[in-house]
């Protein structure tokens, strides 16, 4: 199995990483200088981890990431870039990064977060899921069930949290207020657009599944049992 893709158009930065990664560190590389193609190749390759520089000829960085993430490609992420702006490290991790690093790359660093990675790669592929229970997982914000993943935005990792920690029936107004930290105003349609986005995330992968039900006047809650891990 293919440890790390490397996805880097400077030519030096990427000898330098495959080097430092295969020669010094030990693991099974493979780079790429261009994005495009990458897509055909990750799927192929099935890397467990990518580290991907969002300037790319062919194809971005983050189209390559928001493809990544819509196939539910299991790999862990870790941005490169040389714009050290917040919004750059916002838009990536928004769109299911893992993790960001700014150039000049610090190698021992680098390399930190990539064992980091793939020490949870590691223990992702070790869950067995139970039977009808549901796991989220915070380190990549994904909800599992059985050996399918699915890949949360902020948004909806949130609300799941939510509707975990209440463990009981949650009105709209209370879910608000548990995000937001002020109140509900009525005319506000955004928690429902939360949970209407969600759950039709979750019929696309889990058809048979209806996670988050509505009971009458009492409100919206899990209807299986989600451990956090």
């Amino acid at each position: 199995m293919l440890d790390i893709l490397i996805i880097e158009d400077d030519n030096e930065l990427r000898e330098m990483l495959s080097y430092l990664l295969s020669i010094v560190e030990g693991f099974n590389v493979d780079s790429l200088a261009t994005g495009e193609g990458a897509i055909e190749h990750i799927e192929s390759k099935k890397p467990r981890l990518i580290l991907l520089d969002i300037q790319l000829p062919g194809q971005s960085g983050l189209e390559i990431l928001s493809e990544v993430k819509r196939k539910n490609i299991p790999s862990a992420i870790i941005m490169m870039t040389a714009n050290d702006s917040e919004l750059c490290e916002t838009n990536s991790l928004v769109l299911g990064a893992h993790d960001y690093v700014s150039k000049p790359i610090r190698s021992n660093v680098l390399v930190e977060r990539i064992k980091r990675q793939l020490s949870a790669v590691d223990k992702k592929a070790t869950i067995s899921c139970d039977s009808n229970n549901f796991y989220l997982r915070e380190q990549d914000s994904a909800l599992i069930y059985n050996d399918i993943v699915v890949s949360l935005i902020p948004s909806e990792y949130e609300l799941v949290e939510v509707l975990i920690d209440a463990n009981m029936p949650m009105m709209v107004s209370d879910i608000f207020e548990k995000i937001h930290g002020f109140s509900y105003h009525v005319e506000d349609r955004s928690i429902y657009m939360r949970i209407s986005s969600l759950r039709k995330k979750l019929l696309r992968y889990l058809p048979e599944v209806q996670l988050i039900k509505n009971r009458r006047a009492k409100g919206f809650y899990l209807a299986y049992p989600v451990s956090k891990l």
